[in-house]
């Protein structure tokens, strides 16, 4: 495999949502403003300064939103960053360097495995990262896509040395 592809694989898988090896079994911590529970939809919105925290994982924005299945499930969270960039961090393993993940918007989609992220996007992991409008991963593909963008272009900037595994 590419050491280019490799990287994003391994960068981007990290960042599932709360999916994150040391913190998936741990209880999530979640602190906004204001929250509204409909159980009978399964809509859950989050707003104002909203912080959700799960072991080495943490997401803050200015609004969260979750859709849930009837069985309790996530099909879809969003995080929106409107006063300033939606931001992810995690450590995807111990010893690892802190994954940190910055855009407009942050989507994931647990039933697809796929993660979306729009606007001033940055992704960084030690000496590594990712600039651009929007990047598509889908974990059970093991696809990145950078879409062309009338908004700007994609960067990456890549240390061969930390791409050792």
């Amino acid at each position: 495999m590419y050491p280019t592809l490799r990287f994003f694989i391994f960068l981007l898988l990290s960042t599932a949502l709360f999916a994150s090896q040391n913190s998936s079994d741990k209880k999530i911590n979640i602190v906004a403003d204001s929250q509204e529970f409909n159980y009978r939809t399964g809509v859950n919105i989050y707003e104002g300064n909203v912080k959700i925290d799960q072991g080495t994982t943490h997401l803050s924005a200015d609004r969260v939103t979750t859709k849930n299945n009837q069985q309790h499930k996530i099909l879809e969270a969003i995080a929106y960053g409107t006063k300033q960039l939606a931001k992810y961090t995690t450590i995807p393993k111990p010893g690892d360097p802190v994954l940190e993940a910055q855009a407009k918007i942050i989507k994931f989609y647990p039933p697809s495995e796929t993660i979306v992220l729009e606007g001033d996007v940055i992704v960084t992991q030690g000496e590594n990262s990712f600039h651009g409008p929007t990047i598509i991963y889908n974990m059970k593909d093991q696809t990145v896509t950078a879409p062309a963008s009338k908004t700007g272009r994609a960067t990456i900037i890549i240390d061969p040395d930390k791409l050792k595994s």
